[in-house]
């Protein structure tokens, strides 16, 4: 009942409302996640993969380096664990976009990469994971593709300033320190959040950062 359109639900603020990722905002068109091991991270994607499959995208890719969504393997969703099976993948959905912005195809693609940022320093110095991704993010926005990376490493390496700007969704559960917070969404205070799905969002849609519980899973 939560769910209106293509406007992922994400969790709610201390008010009671529902804070969404709006898939059909060109503004949004990207969510990067980040948050440490019992803070609510994988949970949360979960929740966003099940209320996608909700709001009717048929082609999910979902890149899971540590097997923790087999759960959708075969359910619509096509899931790849080993890393060079993610770099071919990523490769092919360039492509993809490539074909879909001649001819104009804006149905929705979500793609799902967990654990990216250690999937860029498992992939050794001449991957074209990262190279992809940035493709993917710039170009596939209006061709209809719609990317969700999550890290448990808040790596500035990583996550620099030419990849960030491309996720104007920052979603941040607790982490260590509170460089990691600043690295993921430009403020301290993730570091101080309780974990179990308490987190901080900004987004283009909310005035302010925003401090929100995580839905856990889809009804």
């Amino acid at each position: 009942k939560e769910l209106v359109g293509m406007k992922i639900p994400i969790g709610k603020d201390n008010l009671g409302n529902t804070l969404v990722w709006d898939l059909e905002n060109h503004s949004t068109p990207h969510l990067l996640m980040g948050g440490a091991t019992g803070s609510g991270k994988s949970v949360c994607i979960i929740s966003v993969l099940s209320y996608a499959k909700l709001a009717g995208i048929k082609e999910i890719y979902c890149f899971d380096p540590k097997f923790e969504f087999e759960e959708f393997r075969g359910k619509g969703t096509e899931v790849y664990n080993d890393v060079s099976d993610i770099e071919a993948m990523l490769e092919m959905l360039v492509e993809k976009m490539d074909q879909k912005v001649k001819s104009k195809n804006t149905d929705k693609i979500l793609i799902i990469f967990d654990e990216y940022a250690d999937a860029i320093s498992a992939s050794g110095k001449n991957s074209t994971i990262d190279h992809n991704m940035k493709r993917l993010l710039q170009k596939g926005r209006s061709s209809g593709f719609r990317i969700l990376a999550a890290t448990q490493r808040a790596s500035v390496k990583v996550i620099a300033g030419d990849l960030k700007i491309n996720f104007p969704v920052q979603v941040c559960f607790r982490v260590p320190k509170k460089i990691d917070s600043t690295v993921m969404i430009d403020e301290p205070g993730a570091e101080l959040l309780a974990g179990a799905g308490d987190g901080l969002i900004r987004s283009p849609q909310y005035l302010n950062i925003t401090r929100f519980q995580a839905f856990y899973k889809a009804p």
